[in-house]
């Protein structure tokens, strides 16, 4: 992924309490080893956020983009060769939040829950609903252990035409470790190109423990469990295998409070999975997951 974004926030519009900003964006991805094509991105978002009391935000965007999926290969799915050439979203969107972490990028105490929504058809080509419902709660005790849970659930309702391929949902990778970035759900079987989802759950349980070095290094572990499925595709036929049972996978990682931000590696296996998910074992990632 090459990405270039550049934003501008205005914290207390029009002397409000109320944070307001635009962003401008560009960007390209390269999805040749899970389905095949790349795509390009390019478009505008506005944003504005009010504190509603100490635990209530909400959030409203509207985002303007235009998306060209190209450079298909020539042996890709018929589903993803039918996708070919340029569309453009208008989309208006809000999040309502919840929250009573102690810390938005470390947090050991606390909960939130958040409900998302997007509606695109305000003008443009596409047309859908999507919504996403997430949560977190962290439970300390015994010093620096803290055992956590957490999880998201999501649907997207066609109202329009065909769901771009890049607006459905795809699982795996920092959302479900030991599977590969779009190695759970809908799949073709000709090309085994992921065709993504409609519907995705996925949730985690996890223990973070100290291994016993200086607070100040910033390192600790974690043991975990990852449960997701990713189903409901909408592409059609015998030659499309789509699941919906849940995969799960359990793993050990060592986290890192850098200065630049939380490094983390992990090491999980799937335990339950379908022939046709792409595992992974070994997983880095750099920044928060929630």
């Amino acid at each position: 992924t090459q990405n270039f974004d550049v934003g501008f926030t205005e914290p207390y519009f029009l002397d409000k309490d109320i944070s307001a900003g635009i962003d401008l964006f560009r960007t390209q991805r390269d999805n040749s080893d899970e389905s095949s094509f790349t795509s390009e991105r390019v478009g505008f978002g506005l944003r504005a956020q009010y504190e509603i009391n100490e635990s209530w935000s909400q959030r409203f965007r509207y985002l303007l983009r235009n998306e060209e999926i190209e450079d298909i290969d020539s042996d890709a799915s018929r589903f993803i060769r039918d996708q070919e050439g340029g569309e453009l979203t208008s989309l208006i969107g809000q999040d309502l939040t919840y929250d009573k972490l102690n810390s938005k990028l470390d947090p050991t105490d606390g909960y939130f829950a958040r409900l998302s929504t997007d509606f695109a058809g305000v003008g443009g080509d596409t047309q859908y609903l999507r919504m996403k419902l997430s949560s977190a709660y962290y439970i300390p005790f015994g010093g620096p252990w803290v055992l956590s849970f957490s999880g998201e659930v999501g649907h997207i309702i066609n109202i329009g035409e065909e769901i771009r391929i890049n607006d459905r949902f795809f699982l795996g990778g920092d959302d479900l470790r030991g599977f590969e970035t779009a190695g759970v759900g809908p799949r073709d079987s000709n090309t085994a190109d992921a065709l993504g989802g409609l519907t995705s759950a996925v949730g985690t349980i996890e223990l973070a423990f100290p291994l016993g070095l200086p607070e100040e290094l910033g390192f600790s572990g974690a043991v975990f469990s990852d449960i997701g499925t990713l189903v409901n595709s909408v592409a059609e036929g015998n030659i499309v295998q789509d699941e919906p049972t849940l995969r799960i996978a359990v793993g050990i990682g060592l986290a890192w409070r850098s200065p630049f931000g939380p490094v983390r590696i992990d090491f999980a296996i799937p335990v339950v999975s379908e022939s046709f998910d792409k595992e992974e074992i070994v997983r880095f990632n750099f920044g928060t997951r929630f």
